[in-house]
């Protein structure tokens, strides 16, 4: 805590566009993977707050992560409010904002959050990566006084700004000279990604330092938390998500991959090695758009990795599947915004990759996503896909993403990636 105070807030902090909310008697839980930039968001939260005149005395911090604080327990953190009060006895009166990352390793941490909450005067915000912090236990554990944020890696327009590409992010209508900057800068982003710490690094260092995220995850945030019936068959899952993602994925296939390989281990534990990697934020899936229960257990989930310079760091580079980078690119932002993202299957067997619902609005969109449409094959699958979802559950608003390709058809725009991630990915 003394550290926190000689060295303040950070200085290098890079704004990210993340809604930071807070409720009076409720707790902000900021969640995300591992290096994902959630210790900085709440810099930027405590930055705000010293901006409007709230002194830094009044703001606790605390990285519950750090080796010299493990094996604490649950007695030991009413310390974190006793040290604050002999610190600035006269700043501990009024209200105060902490800010704790990763609590949730202290055995009954929620037990002194509510309590603390219950204070009246202390406005709380928990980080962490741990399964521990889903909004699903949050909820049961702090009895719904929690506000959840997830942080994910930096978008494309958080990329431009974080490597300085350009001094604004710029807006339509766009000259041929900055259209040619973003379109050279979206390849920057597709093939590293928006992990903030291993931006402009030497090839060889950011795939080294992804793939240490990687194993961080897997042991610490799985692993560790979890009784795993076979590590050996938990890597292979993971393997298989990483060599198949935005593809259909199915226990069963999986189960299968194992058998074929020599390893046996049932759907069930494969089922649970799925939910405790989409827990740690490593991977994401997205069900079939169906109303029946019995439908959606019969049909595959497609799964989608946290970044794309992770999935480029973790799997073997092809041309043949650079269209599932970017199919990865589009799902991340789609994520990023407040929306139900799910498949849809026509009645004739087409797939359309995306049927995104805003929650807020009910509006829907239908999205596919294509690396190129001058294969008269590909423009036709692609546009017969989208024109027969459009007539059978009436959704207008209907977009291809490509990488370098716009015009419009039947109603149907076809975009760049670049142009849609600055104007029309949320």
């Amino acid at each position: 805590m003394r550290e926190f105070y000689e060295f303040g807030i950070p200085e290098d902090v890079i704004p990210r566009d993340v809604d930071y909310l807070e409720k009076r008697n409720a707790a902000t839980v900021v969640t995300g993977m591992r290096r994902s930039g959630k210790t900085y968001v709440t810099y930027q939260r405590m930055r705000a707050l010293v901006e409007s005149g709230i002194p830094l005395e009044r703001i606790v911090h605390v990285n519950f992560d750090d080796d010299r604080l493990k094996g604490l327990k649950l007695e030991h953190l009413r310390l974190v409010g006793d040290i604050h009060a002999e610190m600035f006895p006269d700043a501990a009166k009024e209200k105060c904002w902490y800010f704790l990352d990763e609590l949730q390793d202290v055995k009954g941490w929620e037990l002194y959050a509510r309590r603390i909450l219950d204070s009246h005067h202390v406005q709380l915000c928990l980080t962490g990566s741990s399964s521990k912090l889903l909004s699903g236990e949050i909820a049961t554990q702090m009895r719904g006084r929690s506000i959840d944020i997830e942080v994910f890696p930096l978008s494309f327009a958080e990329f431009l700004r974080f490597n300085s590409i350009v001094k604004a992010v710029p807006s339509a209508p766009y000259s041929s000279r900055t259209a040619g900057v973003l379109r050279h800068a979206m390849q920057r982003y597709l093939d590293e990604g928006g992990f903030p710490d291993v931006q402009g690094d030497d090839y060889r260092i950011r795939v080294k330092m992804l793939q240490g995220y990687v194993d961080a995850v897997l042991y610490r945030d799985v692993i560790e938390r979890h009784e795993v019936p076979s590590v050996q068959s938990l890597r292979y899952t993971l393997e298989y998500i990483k060599h198949n993602f935005a593809h259909k994925i199915s226990t069963r296939a999986i189960s299968g991959a194992l058998k074929g390989l020599g390893i046996s281990d049932s759907r069930e534990y494969i089922s649970d090695y799925l939910d405790w990697l989409e827990q740690a934020y490593l991977i994401y899936r997205v069900p079939i758009r169906t109303d029946s229960l019995s439908v959606r257990r019969m049909n595959p989930d497609k799964f989608y990795l946290v970044d794309t310079g992770l999935a480029r760091a973790v799997t073997p580079k092809s041309d043949a599947s650079r269209g599932w980078f970017l199919e990865n690119l589009v799902y991340l932002a789609l994520r990023r915004g407040d929306n139900r993202i799910e498949y849809f299957n026509t009645r004739r067997g087409e797939e359309v990759d995306f049927l995104v619902t805003d929650r807020i609005t009910k509006k829907r969109r239908l999205i596919q996503v294509a690396w190129e449409m001058s294969d008269s094959a590909t423009k036709t699958r692609e546009l017969s896909a989208l024109k027969s979802a459009r007539d059978e559950i009436k959704v207008k608003d209907c977009s291809v993403v490509t990488w370098d390709e716009e015009w419009e058809k039947d109603g149907i725009r076809i975009v760049p990636a670049w142009k849609w991630c600055l104007g029309e990915s949320v």
